[in-house]
């Protein structure tokens, strides 16, 4: 082309984009059109010149790009974001931000966003497919990755998506679209989808991600998932499915997450050099998981393990800090050795005021864990072994007298503070020894919702007071205890409030209600009914605390307790009338024991004379009924029942 046609462009181009940016005139962009595809575009407000010379476009005078490379010059509307899609012939992208400090820079498969903007936010949409590429972007402003249909495997020891931004980075999942995410393995990254600052996950799409070096998603900072309905699947991680500092946040999604070697999902205290602040965004403390919502299957059959003499185990649900289960729907399952539904280091919440909360389902199936150990003189508490269950000794207390061990048990839920339960429908078993549903090493506080516990060792168990305070609870463990206190005052069981049946068809030593001595159990309210085996020690009892005039520490309400009826049969329906005759609750054991000690009391209970009958068939109404982990209903609560046979007459205090 001649100097006079160059000049003749030039002076056309300067004409079109004076006219397009001209007051009155609607806003256009001119989009320069390269022949591998790439497009760069700019609003035409954005360009002073544009300039021809040499065989060189030259825009702004900085920007310079071959001719010989350029299709076409166009101008129309400006793109709304930064596209860049995998093909067979390689990475496509138009780029409408290149005179905002947007650079994108394209080597194989691979393709690295370099940032500068501080102003204004940056959109980039990934599509396309690659058998062996990456994505990494540079920023230091607050930014949203778009996944429009993208599936990338990057077969080299490096993450396929490096978001290296230390501000909010929203990452929307495009609506009926799905992204599936693999990196490679032996490398040093931390995930294969990795964000250095505070990841947001939003939209409607599918994201399938498997981390074959470390996780599959983490985040540097904190983690949220957002309200949606779309599908977030962990197909696989070496480490955890879901990994973040500071604090998870989760308010939707489908989560399913299985084949991890660690946690499914965590939040992790960040180290005392990284951590500034004691409080971060939405006023969460460092280690804290929040769930408010969505819906969570999460299978986890990793084995523990020891490392550098520290026993490591599993979790389906870990944080370093506290935790808050408000709403959404989470199925746990749990079958490595010594494997943990829930770990909480801090306090654990569960529900809201009134009982409200989520429908939480945790099973665990593995065995204890144990790298080494020796019983010289003891062996593990519980039904027919050497040291009693719970009360300090075995799991549930600790080892017996000589033994040691650098393992860990299985546990449904683990606590290293206090465990408050304020609402929401619970459904935990357990399998195995030692393997207790709910552990705190603090307190255990019941005050709402609807819980049921199947489980080998103790249901609830803590060194602490276990109040029941409102909802209603099924404790049966077919090993251990069902509720066990190890506080060893006045108060270690206290019942203010609610409904329960605690049960233990070990037969002694282990009981519906252990807390060493009946005189420890305090009630002030609720309604009650417990049996099991006998340890004896308290309230004037004869020989393993099996006679009638065995007494609590105080009740403010009518209460028995001793060993009438003697026995009870399964799937028989009970049914618990006070001294006026009225049906207060009915209950279905499933399992067959030798009742050597029980406790009844209710508010409307009564003084005086009592019945126990029962019968075959089931209420056919009631005010509240609690179903076990097969869904038949095993408590009922001020029922309907037809006439029974009588079981038991006894007189309560």
């Amino acid at each position: 082309m001649s100097r006079n046609i160059w000049l003749a462009v030039t002076i056309w181009m300067t004409f079109a984009i004076q006219q397009a940016g001209a007051a009155g005139v609607e806003e256009t962009a001119m989009r320069v059109n390269f022949a591998n595809g790439d497009t760069i575009a700019a609003a035409t407000s954005l360009i002073d010149e544009v300039v021809f010379q040499n065989g060189t476009l030259f825009v702004n005078g900085t920007f310079q790009y071959p001719m010989s490379e350029i299709t076409d010059i166009t101008f129309g509307t400006l793109p709304d974001h930064l596209y860049i899609r995998w093909t067979d012939k390689g990475v496509k992208v138009v780029n409408p931000y290149f005179l905002k400090g947007v650079k994108v820079e394209v080597s194989g498969n691979d393709a690295v966003v370099t940032n500068t903007n501080t102003e204004e936010e940056l959109v980039t949409e990934l599509s396309g497919e690659t058998e062996n590429g990456s994505f990494v972007y540079h920023g230091s402003y607050k930014t949203t990755i778009v996944l429009g249909g993208l599936t990338m495997s990057n077969k080299r020891a490096a993450a396929a998506i490096d978001i290296q931004c230390g501000k909010r980075v929203e990452l929307h999942l495009k609506k009926g679209t799905v992204n599936t995410i693999s990196d490679g393995a032996g490398g040093e990254q931390k995930a294969a989808v990795y964000c250095k600052g505070h990841l947001e996950i939003d939209k409607s799409g599918t994201l399938n991600v498997k981390g074959n070096t470390a996780h599959a998603i983490s985040a540097k900072e904190y983690l949220k998932l957002k309200k949606s309905d779309g599908t977030i699947n962990i197909l696989g991680a070496v480490k955890d499915g879901l990994h973040c500092k500071q604090y998870f946040m989760g308010n939707g999604f489908n989560v399913n997450i299985s084949n991890v070697g660690g946690d499914c999902i965590q939040a992790e205290k960040e180290s005392e050099e990284e951590t500034g602040e004691t409080l971060y965004t939405d006023g969460y403390a460092d280690g804290t998981l929040v769930i408010q919502g969505g819906n969570y299957i999460l299978k986890n059959t990793t084995n523990g393990s020891t490392s550098n003499q520290e026993t490591n185990t599993a979790k389906g649900l870990k944080a370093d800090g506290d935790m808050t289960i408000t709403g959404g729907d989470i199925s746990i399952t749990m079958t490595g050795s010594g494997g943990k539904g829930i770990k909480v280091e801090g306090t654990y919440t569960q529900g809201m005021e009134g009982g409200d909360g989520p429908t939480l389902r945790v099973a665990t199936t593995g065995a204890r864990y144990s790298d080494s150990s020796s019983s010289q003189g003891g062996t593990w508490g519980g039904g027919g072994r050497t040291w009693p269950g719970g009360g300090g000794m075995g799991p549930g207390g600790g080892m017996g007298p000589g033994g040691e061990s650098t393992g860990s048990a299985a546990k449904a839920i683990k606590v290293m503070g206090a465990a408050c339960i304020l609402g929401g429908k619970t459904t935990i078993t357990t399998a195995t020894d030692g393997a207790e549903g709910l552990e705190s090493k603090t307190s255990i506080k019941i005050s709402g919702g609807t819980h049921y516990f199947k489980c080998y060792d103790d249901c609830l168990n803590t060194s602490g007071i276990i109040e029941f305070a409102g909802g209603s609870t099924v404790c049966y463990s077919n090993g251990n205890d069902a509720v066990d206190s190890n506080y060893g005052r006045k108060g270690a069981i206290t019942i203010s409030g609610g409904n329960t049946l605690a049960y233990s068809t070990t037969g002694s030593p282990e009981e519906g209600l252990d807390c060493d001595n009946n005189q420890y159990i305090v009630i002030t309210g609720g309604l009650m009914v417990s049996g099991g085996g006998s340890q004896g020690g308290g309230g004037g009892g004869g020989p393993n605390g099996t006679t009638s005039s065995q007494s609590v520490g105080a009740s403010s309400q009518g209460y028995f307790l001793g060993a009438s009826p003697t026995s009870y049969k399964a799937n028989t329906y009970y049914t618990l009338y006070n001294t006026g005759g009225e049906a207060l609750c009915t209950y279905k054991f499933e399992g067959a024991f030798t009742n050597a000690l029980s406790l009844l009391t209710a508010e409307s209970l009564g003084k005086g004379g009592i019945t126990i009958r029962s019968g075959t068939a089931k209420p056919t109404a009631q005010d509240i009924a609690v179903s076990n982990a097969d869904g038949t209903e095993v408590f009922f609560v001020s029922p309907t029942v037809t006439a029974t046979s009588k079981v038991a007459t006894i007189t309560a205090k």
